[in-house]
């Protein structure tokens, strides 16, 4: 009788202590996948803010070199046409590079909904894209 209880109580045991560790690492897992959302979301916002910033400087700089308004108004056309190509490109891309299994775990579905989610985390974002300037 008393080694059934030994190895009742050890099984037991070991089950838990495996519960517990299934339970921290799915924990940090669903943690570090959020964290990648959330660092991915932030260098294609980044990038965008860069590709903006080089229309506005196009535009300065043919509006300095006396462009015709169709040129430089074609030119905005073209690349409002590519930024939204790109934000709807990026995140789909990004919502695709998940399997199946993780696709529920996604809190956004389009840019807007994703620059809704990067708002709520951009304590985590700002902190990522200004690492190492710090340290």
């Amino acid at each position: 009788m008393e080694w059934t209880l030994f190895t009742a109580a050890f099984i037991l045991g070991y089950l838990t202590c495996k519960a517990f560790y299934f339970y921290n690492a799915a924990r940090t897992s669903l943690t570090a996948l959020k964290a990648t959302h959330v660092a991915a979301l932030a260098i294609i916002a980044k990038a965008l803010e860069d590709f903006y910033n080089a229309k506005v400087y196009r535009m300065q700089k043919m509006i300095e070199s006396d462009e015709s308004d169709h040129n430089i108004n074609a030119l905005s056309y073209l690349m409002e046409e590519e930024i939204g190509y790109y934000k709807k490109k990026a995140v789909q891309n990004l919502i695709d590079a998940h399997p199946k299994f993780f696709k529920q775990l996604i809190e956004f579905e389009d840019w807007d909904s994703a620059m809704v989610f990067l708002q709520t985390h951009k304590e985590f974002a700002a902190h990522f894209l200004t690492r190492g300037k710090d340290d």
